[in-house]
């Protein structure tokens, strides 16, 4: 991932925009990879949560070594996936990032369905947040939601930790932050 914390003010604009531009195909490709018949219904809503976050914790258990995809904008070009088996590669795989993205995406778009008057931001937090620079969904008063950080914080524990991460966290956060 960018170290935000660190970047010019020119540098997390641009991976701001970057993000925000990215959300539509993101939403786009995740809906296209949920098209069967048994995959969770994406409506859009808080409620549709719960059933797409166990979709995505059962898939991002799975390597995807053969499967390439385009980075995201959050994701540092000059670190290495998973794939590459280069000492010090990141845990996931480029495919792992692209599923990753598209559950940020849609966690995003059902919170501006529900808050119409969210609104992506770049946070800015004590100069040591390693928050810092990160782009995140302001949904009333307080702390952004920090989409991206609560997405892979919730595939590292899956996939890197191998612990079990409960299916309805992602909601109640969710739920939370709207309440505000």
């Amino acid at each position: 991932m960018w170290d935000t914390m660190n970047a010019s003010r020119e540098k997390r604009e641009e991976l701001h925009e970057a993000y925000v531009r990215e959300l539509e195909p993101a939403q786009a490709r995740l809906r296209k990879r949920l098209s069967g018949p048994g995959d969770p219904q994406l409506d859009g809503s808080v409620e549709s949560l719960d059933a797409v976050n166990a979709w995505f914790l059962t898939r991002i258990l799975e390597p995807r070594e053969a499967e390439t995809a385009d980075l995201p904008s959050w994701w540092d070009p000059a670190s290495p996936t998973a794939e590459s088996d280069v000492p010090g590669s990141g845990p996931f795989t480029s495919g792992q990032l692209a599923l990753i993205e598209e559950m940020q995406a849609y966690v995003g778009e059902v919170m501006t369905n529900a808050r119409p008057d969210a609104t992506w931001v770049i946070y800015k937090g004590h100069k040591l947040d390693f928050r810092n620079g990160q782009t995140m969904l302001q949904t009333g008063k307080g702390m952004p939601f920090a989409v991206q950080g609560i997405v892979y914080g919730e595939a590292l524990g899956a996939f890197l930790y191998r612990r079990e991460v409960p299916v309805k966290q992602l909601s109640e956060l969710v739920r939370t932050a709207l309440a505000r």
